[in-house]
């Protein structure tokens, strides 16, 4: 081979040879370094019936651990709630307080389980993060993803438990999933999940009401009973739907921000007894929650 043609092939192999190398490392799987500390900031905006009610932003700070089998875990604490409202804003502080920090990992022998909620106001915040966590796990496919439009559709429904016990008595949701790697880049992947009605239900309905479909092209895969007063109760149920669009760092798979999209299609019962029964009216209720997430570093 003459020096010329040397010349000309050596800049190209430089090309080809790290983009081979980065579609033979393309990994979505979380690697973990113990001891890194970092933080996220939620913010989630509430709609009811098409009217803006809340803003809420909220930071909690992570620290990568290992427990006694070597499994890393990402140790979260809550560092910081505010709500914005027409009337005022407010700082939640001692909500804060009152919740520990807990772990979660996204490793393939990690668990992702919900905390007990200590504090009722925490309850959308711990969900949602846990949520946004769940949407890129082993669990829902993501090792799965190797390259762009592969999908990952989850065989069985997954059923979601948010009581805390104390203002939302019983709450349950039941969803199918499927998973999508949209595009990936040199340090970053794209990736949608998207949470619908399944075909069949995974819920045993409170009451037999709740049977009945309130968004006609779908059964009800959400049901939930709030605390309304001294033997009183309030009843949501309906079709819930969300999507989560997330952004992956390819270097370690730490989840680098996500947006989630969530609309509730509800029928509302007012101060029912506790057997649900004698409700004092009932009307459709829609919820639309914006939820985004942030590494702030």
């Amino acid at each position: 081979m003459s020096r010329s043609a040397k010349m000309l092939l050596l800049p190209l192999l430089s090309i080809t040879i790290p983009l081979f190398s980065l579609s033979q490392q393309l990994s979505l799987a979380r690697r973990y370094k113990p001891g890194e500390t970092y933080r996220y900031r939620m913010t989630t905006e509430v709609m009811h019936n098409g009217k803006w009610q809340s803003s809420i932003v909220a930071v909690c700070e992570l620290t990568v651990v290992t427990d006694s089998a070597k499994i890393p875990y990402d140790e979260i604490k809550w560092i910081s709630k505010k709500v914005y409202t027409t009337r005022d804003t407010t700082d939640h502080d001692d909500e804060i307080r009152n919740t520990s920090p807990y772990r979660i990992s996204l490793h393939k022998n990690g668990k992702l389980d919900l905390p007990v909620i200590q504090d009722a106001g925490m309850t959308g915040e711990i969900t949602d993060f846990n949520t946004f966590f769940v949407a890129i796990s082993p669990k829902l496919g993501i090792n799965e993803l190797h390259k762009a439009q592969d999908t990952f559709i989850k065989p069985e429904p997954v059923k979601g438990n948010f009581s805390n016990g104390k203002d939302i008595l019983k709450g349950e949701d039941c969803l199918a999933v499927t998973s999508t790697l949209l595009k990936t880049d040199f340090a970053q992947a794209g990736i949608k999940t998207e949470f619908k009605a399944p075909a069949d239900t995974c819920l045993n309905y409170y009451s037999t009401d709740m049977q009945q479909p309130v968004a006609g092209d779908t059964i009800n895969n959400f049901q939930m009973v709030r605390f309304a007063g001294p033997n009183k109760v309030n009843l949501f149920y309906g079709k819930e739907v969300f999507t989560i669009a997330s952004t992956v760092d390819l270097k370690d798979g730490k989840l680098h921000a996500a947006a989630m999209n969530n609309t509730l299609r509800l029928n509302l019962k007012l101060n029912c007894n506790t057997d649900y029964t004698d409700c004092q009216n009932s009307f459709p209720f829609t919820i639309q929650r914006n939820v985004q997430l942030e590494l702030i570093r």
